[in-house]
Parts: structure tokens; sequence; C-alpha cells
């Protein structure tokens, strides 16, 4: 009998958690699965740890050599019986009714291929410290939040169609440690969907010998090349690195825009570019006039974000270069120009040449012990408040 799921787990020398992983699958609410569990060639006790298991819904294969994770993911990609397949890592875990929930979803909405859920971040002994979230609620989402480099799809939650997939060519081999994002955003470019489920039925382990920490150099350039991939499918390769750094101004990366952007004909050049590039999507992605209209909103009051944080290098050629931005934004209409930060930035416009002397009046004010121990109090009071960090946020 051929299983509706395919729950595709790699693994690699897994023991510390590995038993939790498996667990947290064998008592899925839905049972209509196969575990496939791919081991890359373990030296420690993985695989005796996975035959203990009697359960005839485990399906282990070994490879004889190590192949690494993006290989591993594509062999299981080919073995897999199921229609829709489910990741999960060998250190994380999932509630009992994440299969049923995303399961509901693509069989209910067929141009949906990916769905992702909430997630738990555990640390290494297991407490859950905080909840990674997102929205993505229709196809408008899911492309903004590529373009923004903030896709909700954390890749141990997610479940997709595997005929999707593999029309996609499955992941890319030559992007290790970034492989999912580059998957979701050529799924999107050949013109699927996905949805977030609102709710957390994941759990994500933070530990210091995971991949993506050990390997985080890696990942960031890997991202980095992948996003800029997805960019230029609508736009010139002159284009795609300025349009990436000003919609990912609020990533590690993202506030260089401000360092090439260097005046108003600059900017102007960046926004109708910008301009070009999301009717380019219109077309190529064959948007409905409602896909479209709020891409192109959510996109301008990004834009309006971009212009308010020029205001951080005081009187610069950033903050003579925000003005076209911001006019940019407004031609979003009423839903944009209403938005925090088109309303709010003739003001920080205005008090951004301040801002130098306030910077300088807080160091020589902090040159006293005793104001820099009021200073440091209050400020590990605000990080720990949800009120100042909301506003944080919207400000910065």
């Amino acid at each position: 009998m051929i299983p509706k799921v395919t729950v595709l787990m790699p693994v690699y020398n897994g023991v510390p958690y590995l038993r939790d992983a498996i667990d947290s699958i064998l008592s899925q609410t839905f049972g209509d699965f196969e575990f496939l569990i791919i081991d890359d060639a373990s030296t420690d006790q993985s695989v005796a740890l996975i035959q203990s298991y009697k359960d005839a819904r485990i399906r282990l294969v070994q490879n004889e050599t190590n192949l690494g994770q993006v290989c591993s993911q594509n062999k299981g990609l080919r073995l897999a019986r199921g229609t829709y397949i489910a990741r999960l890592d060998q250190d994380d875990s999932s509630l009992p009714t994440r299969l049923d929930r995303q399961v509901a979803v693509l069989d209910s909405e067929l141009s949906v291929a990916v769905v992702g859920t909430w997630m738990y971040s555990l640390d290494s002994t297991g407490d859950a410290t905080y909840v990674w979230q997102g929205r993505v609620a229709d196809r408008a989402d899911y492309l903004f939040s590529i373009l923004t480099d903030a896709l909700p799809l954390y890749h141990p939650s997610v479940m997709f169609r595997r005929d999707a997939v593999m029309q996609v060519q499955g992941y890319d081999e030559s992007l290790p440690y970034c492989e999912d994002q580059d998957l979701w955003r050529r799924l999107a470019l050949a013109g699927f969907d996905a949805r977030v489920i609102a709710e957390p039925l994941s759990r994500y382990r933070v530990h210091g010998g995971q991949q993506t920490v050990s390997q985080a150099e890696t990942q960031a350039n890997n991202h980095l090349l992948s996003q800029e991939r997805f960019i230029q499918a609508f736009t010139d390769e002159f284009s795609a690195r300025p349009l990436r750094l000003l919609m990912t101004y609020r990533s590690s990366k993202g506030d260089a825009f401000w360092d090439i952007c260097l005046s108003p004909n600059l900017a102007k050049e960046w926004c109708r570019q910008l301009d070009n590039m999301l009717g380019q999507m219109r077309l190529r992605l064959q948007l409905k006039p409602w896909q479209y209209r709020k891409l192109s909103k959510l996109v301008r009051c990004h834009a309006a974000r971009v212009a308010g944080r020029a205001w951080r290098r005081g009187i610069s050629l950033q903050w003579r270069a925000s003005p076209p931005i911001y006019i940019f934004s407004l031609r979003g209409g009423l839903a944009v120009v209403s938005s925090f930060h088109a309303w709010t930035y003739p003001l920080v416009f205005v008090l951004a040449p301040i801002m130098p002397a306030l910077r300088m009046l807080k160091l020589w004010a902090l040159r006293d012990v005793y104001v820099e121990r009021c200073y440091s109090f209050l400020r590990a009071k605000a990080r720990r408040s949800r009120t100042v960090r909301y506003w944080y946020s919207r400000i910065c």
C-alpha cells in the first residue's frame, strides 16, 4: 500500500537527540505515512538505535559513504513513495497533530506546494526559549517574504508536494546549508504557492554541534547568491545586488544599501528598477490583480521603512538620498500613506541632523561610571520589555 506521506529524515551521528525525533513522528495522530530515514554513514550508534524500533512504518536506508546532507535529501526524494513529503532533522521533533494539519492544507489548496508551521526554539536541554513565527496567508505574502529574505518556512517544519519539488529538480547540491530556502524560491518561480500554519507544531533544537551553527559563513554566502538569483529572474544583473540590499535592509547585510545609495539620482534609479521588477513579476508569475496590488503595497510600505532608515546616518549623503524612496512609497495609495513609517518619515528626516550630536552627548555622558551603570541597567530592562522591543523594531 502506497502511503500518503513520506517523513524524510537524514541522519549522521545523531544519537543524542535521535530518539526524541523518532518518537515524535511515531506518535502522530495522522497514521498514513512511511518514515524514511537516510543514514549517511554514521560512525556512532545511530543505526543500532533506529533498528531497535520495530515499527513497520520505519524504512531505513544506509549510505555506503558519507554523501552529505543535501545529497542524502535528494536521495530521499527519489526513494520516497508518498505524495507529500514532511521534512525532519535528527535533532528536531514534531508535535502530534503536525502531519494532520499540513495534509489538510495540501488537500484543500491545490496551488500550494509547501506548508510550514510556527516552531518552538529549544535550547540544548530541551527548554523552549522562543517561538519562530511568520505569516504566509497568500501568494503575495509568499513573494514578499522571499524578496525581504524573511520567509518563515523553517525546514524541519515543512511538508511539500513531491511532484512539485521534483519538477524544479529537488535541492540544489551546490548550495549547502541554504538548500531549503533556495528550493522555496525556485518553487515560487515555477508558479507554486505556500502557506504557514499560525501555530507552533514543530520543535527546533539550537546547540553548538548543528550545521547551521558550524557552517554559518557558508550558509550566509549561499543565501545571498540564491537571493540574487531569484531577483535576477525579474531584472538585469546590474540591478540585482542593489535591489537585494534595498529589499533586505533588516538582515545583517541589508543596511549596506545605504553604502551604495549616495545620491537622489541613484535612489530614483533603484526605485525605477524596483517598479520594473514588480511589473516583470506580475507578467512572469501571472499574478492576479489583487495579488499584484497587495505585493506592490507591501513593497512600497517596505520602501518607507528603508527611507526612514537613513536617519541613522545623521546629516549625510544617505539622508539627502532618502526622499525619492519615500516618494516612491507614497505612490502605493492611502494604505501606504497611513502606515507607521510613511507618516513618521517627515519627523525623522527633520530630526536626523541632530543625531550625531545626540550620539556624542551619549558618549560624553557615559564617561561617568554612575551614568554608565544606569544606562546599562535601563538598556537591559528595555531589552526584556515586549513593548519597548516592539516600538524599537517599528522605528529601526
